[in-house]
């Protein structure tokens, strides 16, 4: 389903200030990452008695609440982005990724400290729909893949930075279990550095044109691309916001949204997209990857030291789909995740079940479980996040990307919820559920999602206009 067979040339078409601007608005990505993975290593210091006494399930609330916070700041984010600015809106989060951080180090309470991890959740919620759009919408078309990727590259290195800090300062808590409170706090460094970053790059010039300013517009463009592509850039740019703006003259509402048979196909994809990658389940083997590994067999300790790999293969594997996202192609990367998730989920559900006291199951199954987290962040991970950042049309894209990027955060807290639940009922069938997900994933992929590798984003809305505009 290739909506295009242009090739393209990736010489002159980009500078270094491109980069650095891709580079400084991912760091919203690593928060995202940090954010979701700190918690995890200080959830049993502050539970102890000294500190905030913790019960099981208030400990399930202070985690899963950021979560919950991150759904509604992504169908927040996505519109508000619309209004005021790709730049502005992640400038914004910068300081609410710093005030969060620093609120949750200080908490007296669990309220308090509840409170503000839904803040922070709103932030990553925000930056997850708005830090691929902003970087799609700078990237010239064919490195729009590897630079989205990065993105996905910044959250699972913000994720091993987390594990990192908790195993640094986890041996301090022995003597001292406020350690958690630095843990938490750690966050504010990069949250300052997105925060000033953002002066020092670029608004986005696809929104610059939709807001009619047009030679500021021209002036990120000779910014960010070499002189030779800089007018005919432009010219596509204008050409696209013009017939954009004869079709829709008010700003994009949800009931306008619905009210279009092809952009609501668009939303449906991009929903499912969010469902499969996390119903795939990444996140119960992110958020409970220790029990897992306990579970076939190893002692806490080793388990621990174990789990602390899944961060770095999370990079190696999301270092890897960036550099094969645009040579694959999308669709190729989904199928393959899908496929080989699938299979090691299987694999690891029949060794359990089947030779559980075997010496060699416990660790085939941890290295089942990296070749999982391999393959899944080179693929679905990357991915789901790359196509829908391309396949929403300008006047819908960010409330479009909010609603899907909604149903991808519900999807992570459900799973977040269920997984300890599951995981104590039944380790193998909880991998056999998951691994009839990823089939059902393959079926929605060959029937529903094009190719968008080397496609301008306005071919994309045009390829869906054709196939449901009717």
């Amino acid at each position: 389903m290739d909506i295009s067979g242009k090739t393209t040339d990736q010489k002159g078409s980009h500078t270094g200030f491109l980069w650095l601007a891709t580079f400084i608005a991912a760091m919203g990505s690593l928060l995202f990452g940090y954010d979701t993975g700190i918690v995890n290593g200080s959830l049993e210091f502050m539970a102890q008695k000294s500190q905030l006494d913790l019960t099981a399930f208030q400990q399930g609330i202070v985690s899963s609440g950021l979560t919950l916070g991150a759904a509604f700041g992504a169908i927040i984010g996505g519109p508000f982005a619309d209004k005021i600015g790709r730049k502005k809106i992640l400038t914004i989060l910068g300081i609410i990724f710093s005030i969060g951080a620093i609120g949750c180090a200080f908490a007296t309470n669990i309220g308090i400290l509840i409170a503000f991890r839904f803040i922070l959740g709103l932030a990553v919620g925000s930056a997850s729909a708005n830090v691929p759009v902003y970087i799609a919408e700078i990237a010239p078309t064919e490195l729009r893949g590897k630079m989205v990727t990065t993105a996905q590259v910044m959250i699972v290195s913000g994720q091993f930075v987390a594990f990192g800090v908790n195993a640094a300062l986890t041996p301090l808590g022995a003597s001292n279990a406020a350690i958690w409170r630095w843990m938490l706090g750690l966050g504010t460094i990069p949250g300052i550095i997105l925060w000033i970053g953002m002066y020092l790059i670029p608004e986005s010039p696809r929104w610059l044109v939709s807001q009619g300013k047009m030679d500021k517009a021209l002036g990120v463009l000779r910014k960010i691309r070499a002189a030779a592509s800089v007018d005919s850039e432009m010219k596509e740019i204008q050409d696209k916001d013009k017939a954009d703006k004869e079709l829709n003259a008010e700003q994009a509402t949800f009931k306008e949204l619905i009210s279009k048979r092809w952009v609501v196909q668009i939303l449906i994809t991009g929903a499912m997209l969010g469902i499969i990658q996390q119903f795939a389940g990444i996140n119960s083997i992110m958020y409970y990857g220790g029990k897992i590994i306990q579970e076939s067999g190893f002692n806490p300790t080793v388990a621990a030291i174990l789990n602390a790999g899944n961060g770095f293969l999370s990079i190696v594997g999301a270092v890897l789909g960036m550099f094969t996202i645009d040579w694959l192609g999308r669709r190729k990367l989904e199928f393959a995740g899908l496929t080989i998730c699938g299979i090691t989920l299987v694999a690891a559900g029949v060794i359990h079940s089947t030779a559980p006291n075997a010496g060699w199951a416990g660790i085939t199954i941890v290295v089942l479980v990296y070749l999982y987290i391999i393959f899944f962040q080179g693929t679905l991970g990357p991915v789901t996040w790359l196509i829908n950042s391309e396949i929403f049309p300008q006047h819908y894209r960010g409330i479009g990307t909010g609603i899907t990027i909604f149903v991808l955060w519900i999807g992570n807290f459900i799973v977040g919820l269920l997984s300890p639940v599951l995981l104590e009922w039944n380790m193998s069938n909880t991998f056999y559920i998951f691994a009839i997900c990823c089939v059902l994933g393959i079926i929605f992929v060959a029937m529903r999602v094009p190719e968008t590798k080397g496609v301008p984003l306005e071919e994309v809305e045009q390829y869906f206009r054709n196939k449901y505009d009717k």
